[in-house]
């Protein structure tokens, strides 16, 4: 596929992945979704879900490198800027032949052209009003997970995914105690 053909796919990902309501508890649902999926394709992960500037929601995998969390910011940043996922702005950048500081004047070490934020929108509503984003995968994956779990959440088997992590939980603290 062409970088204009794959701008065009993350574009209708945006329009078809949008929220009837956004709130702590979507964040942590969808938090500990990723977590367990990610846990399912044995990778470290970061996440970070944030609304309006408010961080509802950060994780990072034990062992992972201190170089995600900053990732995570610049990719955030990117989304936002572009009103796009953090994927789209990679292929718009490379289907017109610039980078990120000839295109928009953006720092390249404050904004990232990687995949990896998603943005949050509520249906009726085209605003941007915030993010969810990955890192610890290649920037494709990190982009990807976001959509396969968003997809779960829609089929309605986001819910019981979240009652076995907490249920893992509570199993982990009886064994300890």
């Amino acid at each position: 596929m062409t970088a204009k053909e794959l701008m065009k796919q993350c574009e209708a990902e945006e329009k078809e992945l949008k929220f009837r309501e956004f709130s702590s508890e979507t964040a942590l649902a969808i938090g500990m979704a990723l977590i367990e999926e990610a846990k399912k394709r044995d990778n470290k992960i970061c996440i970070d879900i944030a609304i309006a500037g408010r961080r509802l929601f950060h994780y990072s995998s034990d062992g992972n490198a201190v170089s995600n969390d900053i990732m995570i910011e610049r990719k955030k940043k990117t989304a936002m800027h572009t009103g796009h996922s953090s994927l789209w702005a990679h292929y718009m950048l490379e289907d017109c032949g610039m980078n990120i500081k000839e295109k928009w004047a953006l720092e390249p070490s404050e904004y990232a052209q990687v995949g990896g934020a998603f943005p949050i929108r509520l249906e009726n509503c085209q605003t941007v009003i915030g993010t969810i984003t990955c890192s610890g995968f290649n920037h494709e994956q990190d982009h990807s997970i976001i959509i396969d779990v968003k997809n779960l959440s829609r089929n309605r088997k986001f819910v019981p995914a979240i009652f076995r992590f907490y249920k893992n939980i509570l199993k982990s603290k009886k064994t300890r105690s």
